[in-house]
Parts: structure tokens; sequence; C-alpha cells
């Protein structure tokens, strides 16, 4: 008895996991990234001070931060496999002192972008391993103010993907924790200037999954 009993969690278990997933549901959600990168991008949530020394004289200082969240949104086209569009949305502001200068140099920026994504997840009870591809495509303004002032445009294009796991809260949201890689592409409008640049990092998440109401 004790046996049928535990085969009987079990079988429950694997159903309800297996619901949440299934096709013609509906997957919405939005996160974080928490990144490394070869330059100081808009693609993660960052609080940073820069300080540049000429014979171990301070020269410059730089606070900064940077707001960053994606937004998502799928279909389970078939069980396990979802597919859909993600969006990026970015703010950031910056103050850079400079010696011999007269006053600080203030910097906005803002950043948009869309694409799609695919994610497939591998059942496997209440954590859900899961793997990721994405694209975005998006524009980026930059403003800087001060002694000099300037503003520039620029559009981007960024790739992605990693592998992650799902812990599930009840029958309908996850908290996800996915590590990735991306590679971006960046383009100055008004110039011939072309900026690349690499991420690994970990992408924090809250994701919803809508639909028929999975039936234990």
């Amino acid at each position: 008895m004790r046996i049928l009993n535990i085969l009987g969690i079990t079988f429950l278990i694997c159903f309800s996991t297996h619901a949440q997933t299934e096709k013609g549901r509906f997957l919405v959600g939005a996160g974080t990234n928490l990144g490394i990168s070869e330059s100081s991008g808009m693609m993660n949530l960052s609080f940073s001070r820069q300080k540049t020394f000429i014979d171990d004289d301070l020269s410059s200082q730089t606070n900064s931060n940077n707001i960053f969240i994606a937004p998502k949104a799928g279909y389970f086209i078939v069980d396990n496999l979802v597919a859909g569009l993600d969006m990026a949305l970015g703010w950031g502001r910056g103050t850079s002192s400079i010696v011999g200068l007269p006053e600080n140099l203030d910097s906005k920026s803002s950043l948009f972008g869309i694409g799609p994504f695919v994610r497939y997840y591998f059942p496997s009870g209440k954590i859900l391993p899961f793997a990721e591809v994405n694209t975005l495509f998006g524009r980026r303004s930059i403003e800087i103010t001060g002694v000099v002032g300037s503003e520039s445009q620029l559009t981007f294009t960024n790739i992605g993907g990693g592998l992650g796991l799902a812990f599930l809260l009840g029958n309908r949201s996850s908290i996800d924790l996915l590590l990735n890689y991306n590679v971006d592409r960046s383009n100055l409008e008004s110039e011939d200037y072309i900026d690349r640049g690499n991420t690994l990092g970990i992408k924090i998440g809250f994701t919803m999954f809508l639909g028929k109401n999975p039936e234990i």
C-alpha cells in the first residue's frame, strides 16, 4: 500500500508539471540580467563607480547606474516548447568628474528592443530545467550634457542563449534562473562606427503560466 501511495503521488506531481507546459497554454514573465561584459552596456542591472589614475594621481571618476527589464510573452506550440517575443527596456544615468574641467559631464541613455525567443522545458518534477535561445533588435539613445554636449542614436542586434532552471511556485508560476551568453553588435547611425560585445551572465525572472487550468 505504501508503494502504491508513493507511485500515486509521483504520478500526480509529474502530471501537474506536464500540464503547466502543455500545448495551448501561454507564458508571460519578466526578468533582468546580472552580467559580466567586455564593455559597460545597458543590457544589465548595474550600479558602478570607475576611477582613472595617471601617474598615481586621480584623473577622472564616473558613477553610473543602469536599470534593465526584459518582459516576455509566448505560446506553447507543442508540449514543453514555447515560442514568443522578448522585449528589452533600459534606462541609465551617469556623472563623470574630470580633473581640469570646470563642471561634470552628465549622461542619460535609454534602450528599447524586441525579438523572438524559443524555450524548451525538460519535465522533471518541481524544478524544470530548460534551454532558451533569443534574438533582439532595437535602438539606444545617449545624451551627454556639461562642458561638452552631444546626442547619438545607435541600433543594435543581440543574439543569446543559455540553460536554466524554473522553480515552480504552485501550478501557475515559477522563479527562473538562466545562465546565458550574449553577443551584441551596435551601429552608430550618424557615423561609420561599429561596437561588438560579449556578455556572460545570470538572468533572474518571474514567469506565469496562463490558459486552461491544470486538473490534478
